[in-house]
């Protein structure tokens, strides 16, 4: 490990690219992202000596089970680019749990005879999987060296795959433990990695009508596999009491909720003993109870075909239901105010509505009519109960959702609600009067023909300036401060006002396209600040347990993101393809998996060329990543700003004030850092 005071301040603003979704083929993606292939100018990839030997067909006994499994043969480099090949030994697609539909999973004890030599079902998503998908998916798979056996004791690590809750599996390629696990068995440094299936989308956070505090049946499903664990691991010569969480994305989200529970069960350190968490959205606000159940109230899907379900699912996933309901929430806390009765359930911010199937708060406790008179806690609000890895990549938030880059569409949203409200023609128009007017277009049977409309017209220019300066105390007229406030909601109007007053993020006058830009480049920073990095600093400054904060800045030769992801034909998908685009400009969510788990993959599972810094980057972290020095020797101090830096050189140190140096704002309040800036402020997760 290396301590590094950097001789040089960096600008990592974020630069707006001017390609919207609607206007994006795959003939400019294909230009924008590049071509794997050629990742290294002037250079040949080098073949290896060495070929990996056919997997072999071997027999375990485990506990009291007899398990079909395979020997692997695993090609891995060492850091000085020496080849070699190691033998592990894989299981498959064993059953942890079962389930049926909208009800909790329980335990599948390990017995008997089990052919663990492929992988199982994918949970049922819209997403293109390698394997099939079925509704029997709560399987997981599991790597060991090779000659492991019961009482070994070696480390557990248990990966929760990412996906906003809604796609992914524990057997995509990019995750599997094969690579990882032959380079700890072969420098002294064996130990266990385990992946899982947990149910996702509707079938996963569903609420049901007379199941009171149901629903999060994929959390569910996360608890079921970490107590198969914890009861079975020993046999597969693992240590129970010595097993790491992590997770990436949605997972890492899944491991703060699972750390919090854990607390709330009097269970801390039973199940796990350490975490990492890889770009975890610390400051994203989770829909309340009541917001959940009357989201899913008038959905009856226990009895539906599966087909059915998808369908349902996807309606909820389209840009023109998302984008009506994100307005909706946003507003519905000012319009419920100046209501003498309750117009309908929001939360604090519309944030729920960007990740539809994410896990709702419990109800802690009840009123005497049914409503939910306690939620429980935000995670933010929970502490760490073990020692935890927790980071943010530089630009996590270009990846965060679509919603953010269709702001092009909120000004013509306004001007729509104009045009078809003649009592907002008016000079002395309230800005009550246009919460109202948006409410009532929202709720219309118009409000879906006109988003289409919009959509099909939309010329994915800059936004249109709005010309009604009564617009500006709650519906600003620039797309960027629009965008601001509706995120935050309105409720929070006071606070994202003063945000916007800084001068990193005050709104450029969008009438030139130049300005536009500049505004998506601070609203992606604003994003950054406020979601990822922000929030995640203040718990490793808060925590009572030892904490490694790390940003992974450095920008792979190839983009981890694909387009061609949607249902079994591998169609274009709108989201992905936006977010491949976003991610040409550096280190966005996803980016540092292949890294960290030295697989040569995308996301979907398509094979790309990594150049000689890419792999040189994918030997060094993998090893780290997997290792006691990840938590012992890049811990986090408040008194230093302490941050362990994986840079665009490829080099990974512990970067000393980090926020200070690297973060360092123009207005005079973030001068020392934005992040310092935004905390004297109150600015940080002030919404939750």
């Amino acid at each position: 490990m290396t301590f590094k005071y950097p001789a040089a301040k960096r600008n990592q603003r974020s630069h707006f690219n001017n390609k919207t979704l609607l206007t994006l083929g795959i003939t400019s993606l294909l230009i924008g992202c590049g071509s794997d292939k050629s990742s290294d100018s002037g250079t040949t990839p080098e073949q290896p000596q060495l070929m990996p030997l056919p997997a072999k067909t071997i027999t375990a006994n485990v506990g009291n089970a007899t398990l079909k499994a395979l020997q692997e043969s695993v090609l891995i480099q060492d850091t000085q680019g020496e080849d070699s090949l190691v033998d592990i030994e894989a299981f498959k697609g064993i059953q942890f749990g079962h389930a049926n539909r909208f009800a909790h999973s329980e335990l599948t004890y390990l017995e008997n005879t089990i052919d663990a030599t492929e992988f199982g079902d994918a949970c049922p998503q819209l997403k293109a999987t390698a394997q099939s998908q079925s509704e029997d998916c709560l399987n997981m798979n599991l790597w060991r060296p090779e000659g492991t056996q019961s009482g070994d004791g070696l480390p557990v690590y248990l990966f929760i795959h990412g996906g906003d809750f809604e796609y992914g599996s524990g057997s995509a390629k990019l995750i599997h433990g094969d690579t990882i696990v032959a380079q700890g068995a072969a420098e002294t440094n064996p130990f266990i990695f385990i992946t899982f299936n947990y149910r996702l989308g509707v079938l996963g956070s569903h609420w049901v009508k007379g199941e009171n505090n149901s629903g999060n049946y994929g959390i569910g499903d996360q608890q079921t596999a970490l107590e198969w664990v914890n009861q079975h691991i020993e046999a597969f010569g693992g240590d129970a009491q010595n097993v790491t969480l992590m997770g990436q994305g949605s997972g890492a989200m899944s491991v703060s909720i699972l750390q919090q529970q854990a607390e709330k069960e009097g269970q801390a350190n039973d199940y796990f003993q350490r975490s990492i968490m890889q770009s975890n959205p610390y400051g994203f606000e989770y829909r309340s109870y009541d917001v959940a159940k009357s989201q899913d109230d008038e959905l009856d899907l226990v009895d539906a075909s599966l087909e059915e379900v998808l369908l349902t699912q996807e309606s909820l996933l389209s840009p023109t239901t998302r984008i009506k309901d994100w307005l909706l929430k946003s507003i519905l806390p000012l319009v419920n105010e100046y209501s003498p009765i309750s117009l309908g359930k929001a939360d604090h911010t519309p944030m729920g509505t960007l990740m539809p199937f994410s896990p709702y708060l419990a109800c802690e406790k009840t009123s005497l009519l049914g409503a939910c008179s306690q939620n429980a806690a935000q995670p933010y609000q929970s502490d760490f109960i073990v020692p935890t890895v927790i980071g943010i990549n530089a630009k996590d938030s270009n990846t965060m959702s679509m919603l953010p880059t269709l702001t092009f569409l909120i000004p013509k949203i306004l001007d729509l609600v104009l045009e078809q409200s003649p009592e907002l023609q008016s000079d002395n128009a309230t800005s009550q009067d246009w919460i109202n007017a948006i409410q009532n277009w929202v709720q219309s049977d118009e409000a879906s023909t006109d988003i289409d409309s919009l959509f099909a017209s939309a010329d994915g220019e800059a936004s249109i300036q709005l010309e009604r300066e009564d617009l500006l105390a709650v519906l600003p007229k620039s797309a960027y401060e629009a965008m601001s406030q509706l995120y935050f909601g309105l409720e929070n109007r006071n606070s994202t006002s003063e945000l916007l007053s800084l001068t990193d993020f005050y709104p450029n006058d969008e009438s030139e396209l130049v300005n536009a830009m500049r505004n998506m480049g601070q609203f992606k920073m604003m994003m950054n600040d406020m979601l990822f990095s922000g929030p995640s600093r203040i718990k490793a400054k808060q925590s009572q347990q030892p904490v490694t904060f790390y940003q992974f800045d450095y920008k792979p030769s190839f983009n981890v993101w694909a387009y061609n992801t949607k249902g079994e034909e591998r169609s274009v998908d709108i989201s992905d393809a936006l977010k491949t685009v976003s991610c040409i400009s550096g280190a966005c969510n996803g980016s540092e998996l292949p890294f960290v788990f030295n697989k040569p993959f995308k996301l979907d599972g398509e094979e790309v060329s990594p150049s000689k810094k890419d792999k040189a980057l994918m030997n060094k972290l993998s090893r780290i990543w997997f290792s006691d020095a990840l938590f012992s020797d890049y811990q986090y101090s408040e008194a230093t700003d302490s941050v362990m830096s994986i840079d665009n050189e490829g080099s990974i140190h512990l970067e000393l004030d980090w926020d200070n140096y690297f973060q360092q704002g123009v207005d005079p309040v973030l001068r020392n850092g934005r992040l310092n800036g935004l905390e004297d402020l109150n600015l940080i997760a002030n919404y939750l």
